[in-house]
């Protein structure tokens, strides 16, 4: 087999290499395979036992295409720089996680993925088959796959976790939370009788409750107004944005947040301890189940939207790409083609090895729990990175969780409404120099606007002034032109 560093190449070698198939000859053609190791990057907390994941992985990966695997697991605090010395040191990789929100659009430009149609069409035949086409057509760009999606919900909804223990406390009706405002007389209750207790946990992710459709990033300012037209805005200059501003400088000043919350954003301590009420999630059916796995205590979700939404970067927040610095892409894309196909392979890499990071719950072979006398996330393989590979509906369900799962997540897909602008990738070349001048004043200003440390009151006036000094307005202008060239092209 040869290694491909682009997309003729890719092409090239997939013609000269055999796909492995179902057929009874399959272990003939995988003899045919010289033996490879087919590294995977992602990031999150390295785990004590991977070795062990990746031997019983090894043993189904030699047997259907001659390969091992090499787990990488790379803290999401070094995540972005690992990944940016990587790339641009052309150190060989294969398999890597990538997102919108993770610089996806960034990395395409700089040519460091593959296009995976061509190797999908040989080796992929499973993912094909088996994944919605909203998941293909919504993230192929001039005819160009740059990474391939988690199979899973195709939408979201915004909202929030609440300590399950203070909802039940104060006997907290969550059904009458219907917008964030809602919230203010229950953390107030919550101030006020639990001293231990952080009533909110204030960050920039509360941003993505506000009625808006990011066409690029968060921190690039262009985006079209949820069920509105299809006219580029700067949400910024938008009352309702200015108005969120005010309610977390009003709540800061209350004391709801954390202490220095301008400066202190890492919650990951204090909501494991389960010292926070209130704090930010994306949601889907089951979310709660999903995170009281990783907590020592409960939580429970609510909605600030009430419909599901389906956006581009809905489809393309958790996806698996192919580096151009690849020695094997073919392999690599057979590793991929297994993740969304087989059962037994996925829930390694996700859930660890059976009888020593979960059981079987008796008389069902999907359900699972933790071993006799293990704590959730102490067991040496709990990565959490469910959500991130391959086809989640093969995940087994932990017995905690809803067992109608998966039906819901397939209602939740099909409840969802869609944007207009679904499949459009806004391309940076012509705006680069003004995105990264954008991207350092939004990184000057959020932190402090979004926990209340700056009162906007005068503080969003000079953001959104600066803003414009170095081209906010070129690059609105740019999303719109782009935006207007793909509806005209739609079919």
């Amino acid at each position: 087999m040869t290694g491909c560093n682009g997309d003729k190449n890719g092409n090239e070698s997939a013609s000269k290499t055999p796909a492995i198939s179902n057929q009874p000859n399959a272990i003939s053609q995988v003899q045919k395979l010289d033996p490879r190791e087919v590294s995977i990057y992602y990031p999150g907390p390295p785990q004590r036992d991977v070795a062990i994941v990746e031997d019983e992985m090894n043993k189904i990966l030699k047997e259907k295409i001659n390969a091992t695997i090499k787990i990488n697991a790379v803290d999401w605090a070094n995540w972005t720089q690992k990944m940016n010395l990587m790339l641009s040191s052309n150190e060989p990789f294969d398999l890597v996680f990538t997102a919108a929100w993770d610089n996806l659009n960034g990395n395409v430009a700089k040519k460091a993925f593959i296009d995976l149609l061509p190797l999908m069409n040989v080796y992929g035949q499973d993912i094909k088959k088996n994944m919605d086409d909203i998941f293909i057509s919504g993230n192929t760009a001039n005819g160009k796959l740059y990474a391939l999606p988690t199979q899973k919900e195709y939408a979201s909804q915004q909202g929030m976790f609440l300590s399950k223990e203070m909802v039940d406390k104060y006997k907290i009706d969550i059904k009458s939370i219907k917008k964030l405002a809602d919230l203010e007389p229950i953390l107030q209750i919550i101030k006020d009788n639990e001293p231990d207790m952080i009533p909110m946990w204030a960050n920039r992710n509360w941003l993505n409750v506000l009625p808006y459709e990011y066409l690029g990033t968060l921190k690039i300012v262009g985006a079209l107004v949820k069920d509105g037209d299809l006219q580029v805005v700067n949400p910024f200059e938008r009352a309702d944005t200015k108005q969120f501003f005010e309610l977390m400088y009003n709540w800061n000043r209350k004391g709801f947040f954390q202490k220095d919350p301008g400066l202190n954003t890492d919650p990951s301590v204090p909501i494991k301890a389960g010292k926070v009420f209130a704090q930010w999630s994306q949601l889907k059916p089951g979310a709660d189940g999903e995170k009281n796995f990783v907590l020592n205590h409960k939580v429970v979700q609510v909605e600030l939207e009430q419909t599901p939404y389906t956006t581009t970067n809905d489809l393309n927040n958790s996806m698996l790409a192919i580096s151009r610095t690849s020695r094997d892409p073919e392999r690599a894309m057979m590793v991929m083609n297994l993740l969304h196909s087989d059962a037994k392979l996925l829930n390694l890499l996700v859930n660890g090895v059976e009888g020593k990071h979960y059981v079987k719950v008796d008389g069902n072979d999907h359900v699972i729990k933790l071993p006799d006398g293990a704590t959730a996330g102490e067991t040496g393989y709990s990565p959490g990175n469910n959500w991130m590979f391959g086809n989640q509906f093969l995940n087994y369900l932990w017995d905690n969780e809803d067992q109608q799962k998966w039906q819901k997540y397939d209602a939740f897909n099909k409840a969802a409404k869609s944007t207009k602008a679904l499949g459009f990738f806004f391309d940076s070349t012509n705006t680069r120099n003004e995105e990264a001048a954008i991207i350092s004043i939004w990184d000057s200003y959020m932190d402090g606007l979004t926990t209340g440390v700056l009162d906007p009151k005068q503080n969003l006036p000079e953001f959104i002034l600066k803003l414009k000094k170095v081209g906010s307005g070129k690059v609105i202008a740019e999303m719109q032109k782009q935006l207007d060239e793909f509806l005209k092209n739609k079919p």
